[in-house]
């Protein structure tokens, strides 16, 4: 009989017929189930509910932000109402700082009724009024006299220079140097008003130039000309400070020695609170900012917008036409808590940053919505001002369309690190061998979490972020106990811990024998994790050591422990290379990554580079913003190790990867 060439293939030889019943009760039995069922998971669920809460955070917003663009037809076709100011039209911008809560325009038209309470402190001309103008800012320091220490020319250029952005700030974050600081000498009455636990109020005004105006300013007042802004309260009353947060930083080094402390730049000056406790703690205001809104489409009669002020005026023909004024308020939206200073009587100085910039439709109404949401968070929620501030600055220093990608890529972050967390600790329960793993690394990223919990409880962070770190070192605790059978020993005259995994581990390369390659690379990985680690230690410890010198004689602390925990944090920075590096090594030298959990790293691998947008629109420390693209690099080389390094696909999590 004739057999075909697929016949013969098919047919069992007698080496297979033999083989067969012996490789029957390896094989895994395959699972029953299929269909929609094999795809009901945690991974699907989590998946489906981020892209379900983009679709409906995607819809809210549109509606908030363009609330034109969800009209129906019949809103389009009634009385509309026109812009008053056209676009690029020329504006001035006037603002005082006074006593009084209100300015009369006819009290600002006599310079000599006002020049004992008020003072004008910034005038900017020539402002074109529309979206693409850039923001103008001035930088005051705000006197008792001109005699005032805080006030000398000499504390003004040490002022200006402390808050130019650093090398690593222009070039990441494209950070300008701000201008030179102006002296202003306030009326007496006003320093007296402010040093007796009383306020000060910020008065500005937007007037649009035309030929036939008069006045200008705070003095103007035309409502159709001028749109005067709410004035501001620069000073804000709260509960004194206590414990840690009423404390100043210092140069440590002046415990220790006078000359020592010497050393390096003074310590930034910060009044501090000398009240008794229960009392009230007046806060300076150190910034303000004014805008405009720049909106030139025609609104439907029967849309109200909330701010958007309008007039009734006539037409050349007799006819009645409605016109609205470009919105003004005063954005601090941007006034973090960690911003405000203490006002106390030895205060003979305060700085006062202004700036003025037209602003879109759309991000008027974000931040309007953003300061209502923060507000009933801090009502109903009982939120700190310090819980909140981390969303002010994200959302007062990113643009409109990079705060959407920002909240995208925050829900892919999320998602992301839900199923690297689930790839973990799948991979971890489910480990049998360390072969080829390093046990060291998850030591190190313990240790590594313990000292940032430290430091985020130092620094005073909200709970928010206190707890889910807290929530990761037990996970990862439970990682380290999985990893080196870490155990309590009692047998000896003092307790002392057993890593008896890692015990077993090198006791079976030990006593193995000389054929035994399981045993040869058992051996090769506890070698050669060590001597990484041992290495990468010995590199990198003088450059740890020396950045921690340097911050004790450049920068001012609140203490010993806050400057160790500092040190002991940019360590952690830096020791992200003693985390990862070994394993680099690992893979180097058995020549294979078949040990690694590649869907773990490749939810890390996205995760890393969405952390690198975070680092251009969260304000963070350099060294973070550095540890975020040095990642990238070492994902980078696991995957170049991946390509050039065969994978044993029947061994490994790598073929399990890829199983599921």
């Amino acid at each position: 009989m004739v057999r075909t060439r697929k016949q013969r293939e098919a047919a069992p030889t007698p080496d297979k017929a033999t083989k067969a019943p012996e490789e029957a009760p390896k094989q895994k039995k395959k699972s029953s189930k299929g269909g929609l069922t094999s795809y009901l998971n945690s991974s699907t669920l989590a998946t489906c509910a981020a892209v379900a809460y983009v679709a409906f955070a995607y819809r809210n917003f549109s509606r908030v932000l363009d609330p034109l663009a969800n009209l129906p037809d019949d809103y389009r076709g009634g009385v509309q109402v026109t812009p008053m100011w056209p676009e690029n039209s020329t504006l001035d911008v006037e603002v005082a700082l006074s006593t009084y809560a209100s300015l009369p325009h006819d009290f600002m038209r006599n310079a000599s009724l006002y020049d004992d309470s008020t003072v004008i402190i910034w005038r900017e001309q020539n402002i074109e009024l529309n979206t693409h103008t850039k923001d103008r800012k001035i930088d005051l320091r705000l006197c008792a006299s001109e005699s005032a220490l805080q006030c000398s020319d000499a504390a003004l250029a040490a002022a200006e220079r402390a808050a130019q952005p650093g090398v690593l700030s222009r070039l990441i974050l494209g950070e300008e140097s701000s201008g030179p600081r102006q002296r202003i000498i306030l009326p007496p009455k006003a320093w007296a008003q402010l040093q007796a636990n009383g306020t000060l109020y910020l008065h500005s005004a937007v007037t649009r130039i035309t030929e036939k105006a008069r006045w200008r300013g705070l003095a103007d007042n035309d409502v159709r000309r001028t749109a005067r802004v709410p004035s501001i309260a620069l000073v804000k009353f709260e509960a004194a400070p206590k414990g840690r947060a009423a404390l100043a930083k210092r140069k440590l080094l002046y415990d220790v020695h006078p000359t020592l402390g010497s050393l390096g730049p003074p310590a930034p000056w910060a009044p501090t609170y000398t009240g008794e406790d229960g009392e009230m703690c007046a806060k300076w205001k150190p910034e303000a900012a004014v805008r405009v809104v720049a909106e030139f489409r025609d609104w439907p009669a029967d849309v109200s917008v909330p701010g958007m002020q309008r007039f009734r005026d006539r037409a050349p023909g007799g006819s009645v036409v409605y016109k609205y004024a470009p919105p003004t308020y005063a954005d601090e939206i941007g006034l973090t808590s960690d911003k405000y200073l203490v006002v106390n009587s030895t205060v003979d100085a305060l700085p006062l940053s202004l700036n003025f910039q037209p602003l879109s439709f759309a991000r008027w109404q974000l931040i309007a919505r953003m300061e209502e949401g923060l507000k009933a968070q801090q009502e109903d929620f009982g939120f700190s001002e310090n819980d909140i501030d981390e969303v002010r600055r994200l959302i007062a220093d990113t643009k409109t369309w990079l705060l959407a990608v920002t909240m995208l890529a925050s829900v892919l972050h999320l998602l992301f690190e839900f199923l690297a967390f689930k790839s973990d600790v799948d991979f971890w329960k489910n480990n049998k061998s360390l072969r080829g793993l390093s046990a060291r690394s998850v030591v190190v990223d313990l240790i590594s979490q313990i000292v940032v919990l430290a430091y985020l409880v130092d620094q005073g962070s909200s709970l928010l972020v206190s707890i889910p770190a807290a929530g990761a070192i037990l996970i990862q605790c439970w990682k380290v106990e999985k990893a080196t059978g870490v155990r309590p020993d009692f047998s000896r005259p003092f307790p002392w811990i057993r890593c008896e995994r890692l015990e077993a581990v090198a006791l079976s390369a030990k006593n193995a024998k000389a054929d035994d390659k399981g045993a040869q690379l058992d051996a090769a990985t506890l070698r050669v994790d060590r001597l990484a680690t041992l290495y990468l230690s010995l590199s990198l410890g003088p450059l740890v050591v020396g950045y921690a010198v340097k911050t004790l004689i450049y920068d001012a602390h609140l203490g010993w422990y806050s400057w160790g925990l500092g040190a002991m944090t940019n360590a952690v920075y830096t020791g992200g290379f003693i985390l990862m590096t070994p394993q680099l090594a690992l893979n180097y030298h058995l020549k294979s990554v078949s040990h690694l959990p590649w869907r773990l790293l490749c939810f890390r691998f996205v995760n890393t580079f969405i952390d690198d947008l975070f680092a251009f629109v969260i304000k963070m420390p350099v060294m973070h913003r550095v540890s975020c693209f040095r990642d990238d690099v070492v994902f980078l080389i696991y995957l170049y190790q991946r390509r050039i390094y065969s994978v044993d696909m029947s061994r490994g999590v790598a073929g399990e990867d890829a199983a599921q």
